[in-house]
């Protein structure tokens, strides 16, 4: 087991300031959006400031700023400061922000493994015009970045990564209410000019149930064992926005005009969109039914059907900041 890196006391260090997270999980694989190799540590740790590098995210720019003596703390322990800073904040607007998910990463030189920093208790965080920078004041003290055991450094070089997954400043709320029996969930419509010799898709005239517009469409059955053998019928949404599902349960039946017991009835469902907008069945019923004379389906060319919306749901969307 590695050594645990040890921990800053607890004190406060400014409000604004984050913590970093205790938990420092290892991983195998590199940062995916940047990584940098320092030749000589002897000579970082002289500096005030290493600024990195720009490199690219999300669709924005960024640099690492590391202080390798950023932060003393009230025993005297020195800690090493490191903050993510986006470029060019001005392109922002006053108004604009950034959301982002970050992570830094030192490299254990002995166990080979990436070593994950984050903050403590926090996600996400908005890069402004007026908040160009989020980071780590105590990000790793001194004593167990030069400590030997922890792998951090090896001779005069070490290590350090970035991860910066960018969040769209509105996220897209949605809100589902799914209704049993809605109002005006029954009608009939009819597929008039009715032909059993089309092989082609039929459809009913357009009407209204659960305050969507639908049709209904049939064909005998195209594949299987029983192709040709049976009748197809689907309900199918008309209009539905991009980007929406709707749940339906529906009770398709049609109607036989001789004696209403021999009505064919099936319940179908499925979550419809305004790409994949039909749910039926295949095998409603048989086609032979259908051409029977005097069966009682088709009357003067007409395939007459009951509708019944048994379940529907309502889907309300909007966008709202993170």
């Amino acid at each position: 087991m590695p050594p645990r890196v040890e921990q800053g006391t607890t004190m406060a260090i400014s409000r604004c300031d984050p913590e970093r997270d205790d938990e420092l999980p290892r991983r195998n694989c590199p940062p995916v959006h940047y990584v940098v190799k320092i030749n000589s540590v002897t000579e970082l740790l002289k500096l005030d400031t290493y600024e990195s590098g720009v490199f690219e995210a999300g669709g924005y720019e960024w640099s690492l700023c590391l202080h390798p003596k950023g932060y003393r703390d009230h025993e005297g322990k020195v800690y090493m400061s490191l903050y993510l800073s986006i470029e060019e904040p001005n392109k922002l607007g006053d108004h604009g922000k950034v959301v982002v998910d970050y992570k830094f990463f030192v490299f254990d030189n002995i166990r080979e493994t990436y070593v994950t920093f984050k903050e403590k208790g926090k996600e996400l965080r908005a890069f402004s015009k007026a908040k160009t920078q989020w980071g780590l004041s105590k990000f790793l003290s001194l004593g167990s970045f030069n400590n030997t055991e922890y792998g951090f450094r090896k001779g005069d070089y070490c290590k350090f990564g970035a991860e910066v997954m960018v969040s769209k400043s509105e996220r897209k709320k949605e809100t589902l209410t799914i209704v049993k029996d809605p109002p005006h969930n029954k009608t009939t419509c009819k597929i008039r000019e009715f032909s059993t010799s089309k092989k082609d898709p039929q459809y009913s005239d357009a009407f209204t149930l659960g305050r969507r517009n639908w049709k209904l469409k049939v064909f005998p059955q195209r594949n299987g064992a029983q192709e040709g053998k049976s009748l197809s019928v689907y309900l199918q949404a008309q209009g539905l926005p991009p980007r929406i599902k709707m749940y339906v349960k529906a009770k398709l039946r049609v109607l036989n005009k001789n004696n209403p017991r021999n009505n064919q009835e099936k319940t179908v469902s499925g979550w419809l969109s305004a790409k994949n907008y039909n749910c039926g069945r295949s095998d409603f019923m048989p086609w032979g039914d259908l051409e029977k004379p005097n069966g009682g389906f088709v009357n003067k060319k007409e395939l007459a059907f009951a509708v019944e919306i048994l379940v529907i749901s309502d889907v309300a969307r909007c966008n709202e900041s993170v």
